[in-house]
This record gives structure tokens, sequence and C-alpha cells, in this order.
């Protein structure tokens, strides 16, 4: 019998998926038995949810913490849903448009590009392997913007960090990075889902690979670090798995005594 059930929380890229977007062998059944022994399983990701829909479906997974923490649903109810300011955004369009860097744009439902065919727009989406933004360079003003995206390299990320001292710019590619309000991460959408559920951190498991793992592997009372993970993350890691295309996320779960 199960003693104490406990929230598994999941990255997708690098992490559930390898490094051809593929899942590897053994996962899907892992996250079968997890559940089966009594676990809760929780997909929480930089992605959108239609960006994001095809995995939770074949893993039959219902609850999920998307845009990096922006929206939390748990078992088909919406229980968060976070938005960035129409201000910001027009501040942060016309700050990008000075220096001739793309914005997307994304809602619920899809990501719209400010502008069309940018190599850095293509170079990075692309390695999602979804298809490519449309344009429309007002799209933010009619809709409810949850998460942004800005192309640009590090150096030029502070100036981005410092002329919007109210949002967050979190690098998940070279040439890419997530904008969210101020102070959101992966870490608040947990937090957000714990208290919902009337969960302690200490129940919770979090499985990671990237720079935007860092806060919600430092948030819970177990932190996976995947073998193919960014340095820093295995640096707040509890433990450190093999890579994931050498059924690291399965040989944690077996570690963990999950499955």
């Amino acid at each position: 019998m199960l003693m104490v059930q406990k929230v598994l929380i999941f990255d997708i890229d690098g992490t559930i998926l390898d490094m051809e977007k593929n899942i590897p062998t053994g996962v899907e059944e892992a996250f079968k038995q997890a559940r089966a022994n009594g676990h809760i399983t929780v997909i929480a990701t930089g992605r959108a949810p239609f960006l994001a829909k095809a995995i939770v479906d074949q893993l039959q997974i219902d609850s999920y913490i998307s845009y990096n923490g922006q929206i939390v649903q748990f078992e088909g109810k919406t229980i968060h849903k976070g938005i960035i300011d129409k201000e910001e955004l027009k501040k942060l369009s016309e700050f990008a448009a000075l220096k001739d860097q793309p914005l997307v744009y994304m809602d619920t439902n899809e990501m719209v590009s400010n502008v069309p065919d940018h190599q850095d727009v293509i170079e990075s989406i692309s390695t999602l392997k979804v298809g490519f933004p449309r344009k429309a360079e007002d799209f933010y003003l009619n809709n409810d913007i949850h998460q942004s995206l800005v192309f640009c390299n590090e150096e030029i990320q502070k100036e981005y960090e410092e002329a919007f001292p109210n949002l967050s710019f979190i690098r998940w590619h070279r040439v890419s990075c997530d904008v969210l309000p101020k102070g959101m991460s992966k870490a608040i959408g947990i937090e957000i889902l714990l208290d919902y559920l009337g969960k302690d951190r200490k129940d919770a498991i979090a499985f990671g690979d990237g720079l935007n793992d860092v806060e919600m592997l430092k948030f819970v009372g177990t932190g996976v670090a995947m073998g193919n993970a960014v340095e820093e993350l295995k640096k707040h890691a509890t433990i450190v798995t093999d890579h994931v295309a050498e059924n690291g996320l399965v040989n944690a779960m077996k570690k963990l005594e999950l499955i």
C-alpha cells in the first residue's frame, strides 16, 4: 500500500522528450505505473498548452503547468491563468522594434509573430518541431497574452532586463527568451497547484533539464536533474539521473521507488 502520495512534476523537452523530440521507450508505461501506485502526474513546461497537447494526450495526463506557471490546470480544471500587462507589452514591442528584434506573443490558443520569417524565430521554434507562428503586429492589443518570446543573444538580454524591471526573461534557446511577469516561474505554478491540492512541497518531486527548471527544483522536496541538464540545474538537484536518451527518466523514477 502506498504510504505517501507524491505529486510528480515533469518538464517536457529534454526530460520527457529526447533530443529528437521522441518519447523514449518505457516512459509511457512508467507514467501509467506511477499513477497506478497512487501518485499524481503533472507536466510543467514553458510550452503553451496547445504545443504540449499531443504529449499530454499520449501520456494520459490531464494536469499541467504551462507557460512557466502562467496557466495551471488540474484534472481539466483551470485554477490559475496569468496575463502580461498590455502596457508592458506595448513598451516591450517598441523597444524590440528599435533593436530590429522580433517578438512572439502567445495566448491560450496560438502563437503570433510581429514580423514575418525572421531567421532567429525560425532557428529557435524549429527545435520544438511545431508549426511556425503567423504574423500579426497588433495581436497583443486584442488578446490576453500569457507569455511572449523575445529573440536576442545573452548580451542583449541584459539590456531588456534593465529596461523592464517588471518582466522576467528566461533563456531557453541560444537566440530566444521566454518573457513573463516578474517573479513568475514553474515554482510559482507548482505552489499554486500544491495549495489547491492541500499538499506540502516536500511531497512534490520535480524532473527537469533546463534553466527554467532551476526554481522548481529548488522549491520541491526532491529535485531530479537529467544527465543532459545544464550544469546550473545540476547544482540544485537532489539527484542527477542518466541522460534522457539513456532511460534517465525511468531510471530516476525507479530509484525513487515511484514505480
